[in-house]
């Protein structure tokens, strides 16, 4: 496992320095879009947000993303149990170099592998696999933290009025988590961390979008 920096700046709380922060790095949610797996926005959109200028947010205020953005609490109270014992993070800032990524749910453990949970809404079946760009994410969070596997926890709704209904209520049945164990071996953290770090330095550092 990597040594990381942690920065307890919280996306929710303090949004402008969780932002600042982000564009000083390639982030998990990033690399989909360089990858080209993401269906929400492209390689020209992280360069024009690590230059500070105007693109459409992923994090917006859109119906899905304030029903999963409420969900989560919930969801991570059900994950933690089954995640083992330890200190939990979420929401902080990890990163190493200029590779980083924002912690849905991570387990702590002196002397131990930690743990990585990233948490996923939709009214959209899965049909048994994790999709392409939400793999890509993971696998980067994994290269960033050094760690073999990644646990990604789906909640499938029959509809966003639903998820607002669980919200309401508080209620979560843990039988309707679909767990997903991502398996990242070093041969394929490294690839991506070399992939990575090529195009920050193309991109970025000498600034040629290619």
């Amino acid at each position: 496992m990597h040594k990381v920096t942690i920065t307890n700046v919280n996306a929710k709380e303090d949004r402008e320095a969780w932002l600042a922060l982000r564009r000083q790095h390639i982030t998990a949610t990033d690399w989909p879009k360089i990858t080209g797996t993401s269906r929400w926005g492209t390689p020209e959109d992280v360069l024009a947000d690590k230059q500070d200028r105007e693109v459409e947010s992923e994090f917006g205020t859109s119906l899905p993303m304030r029903v999963g953005t409420d969900l989560e609490p919930l969801i991570i109270e059900r994950a933690k149990p089954l995640l083992g014992s330890g200190e939990f993070l979420s929401q902080a800032f990890v990163a190493r170099k200029h590779l980083g990524f924002t912690p849905d749910l991570m387990r702590i453990q002196e002397d131990a592998e930690w743990a990585l949970a990233e948490i996923k809404v939709s009214v959209k079946a899965w049909r048994g696999a994790v999709p392409a760009d939400y793999l890509d994410q993971v696998q980067f969070q994994a290269m960033v933290l050094g760690v073999d596997q990644v646990q990604v926890i789906h909640l499938q709704l029959s509809s966003w009025q639903e998820g607002l209904r669980m919200i309401r209520s508080g209620t979560l049945p843990v039988n309707r988590l679909a767990w997903y164990q991502v398996q990242v071996n070093e041969r394929q953290r490294n690839r991506i961390e070399r992939q990575a770090t090529e195009w920050w330095k193309r991109n970025i550092l000498n600034g040629v979008l290619t």
